[in-house]
């Protein structure tokens, strides 16, 4: 939108060290301490930047788990408040910069982290019609008919047996990936077998938080 370069700066699970004391802390600080240093870069007193920076943190449950949870180490809890005073960094300082968090466990995350989201975005697994995207972009190459696809999108659905469908992830690596490895190198992709695979795989089970 804004017509500049965007730099990725994927945050590592290894930022959780190896257990040493102020190891997790001093990581995190590190990688905040690298992003605000790339943003000033590209930061400009007046006028737009010249370019823009996003901190990515997959999984971020790992790094970000709520201090109130009982069992949490100590050296958890420190990489939780290096965390929080990094992002307070990037505001503070107002760079072309972002953190983004991705995660399947929204509850497990810090109060304190979910306060500082400018937005937050959730994603529900596909939905019928975004399924049929999904499942007839990769494998209409293959010349699968459309009753195939059909019958392939009801089958990655919700059934009587489960009440939850594929995710997404699920349809493009495991489905997609073993429908075409189970033809090759032998034969083509065959409807009557690809429908075959597709009920033998089960679909990843919804998070469900434990009591506390």
């Amino acid at each position: 939108q804004e017509k500049i370069d965007i730099s990725l700066f994927p945050l590592s699970l290894s930022s959780r060290g190896q257990g040493r004391v102020g190891e997790m802390t001093q990581l995190l600080s590190s990688a905040f301490t690298f992003t605000v240093s790339e943003a000033t870069k590209l930061a400009r007193q007046s006028g737009r930047a010249t370019g823009a920076v996003i901190l990515l943190i997959d999984e971020a449950d790992a790094l970000a788990q709520s201090r109130e949870a009982s069992q949490m180490h100590h050296e958890d809890r420190a990489g939780v408040n290096a965390l929080i005073r990094g992002i307070d960094s990037l505001g503070r300082a107002h760079l072309p910069a972002a953190v983004v968090m991705c995660t399947n466990r929204l509850s497990a995350l810090d109060p304190a982290i979910k306060r500082r989201a400018a937005s937050i975005l959730t994603f529900s697994r596909p939905s019928e019609e975004q399924r049929q995207l999904i499942i007839e972009a990769a494998l209409r190459p293959f010349g699968i008919s459309d009753r195939a696809i059909s019958d392939l999108v009801a089958v990655t659905g919700p059934t009587n047996e489960r009440g939850h469908g594929y995710t997404s992830s699920d349809l493009t690596q495991r489905l997609i990936p073993e429908i075409i490895l189970d033809a090759y190198p032998r034969s083509n992709v065959r409807e009557k077998r690809a429908l075959e695979v597709a009920r033998q795989i089960v679909p990843t089970p919804p998070f469900r938080e434990s009591a506390s």
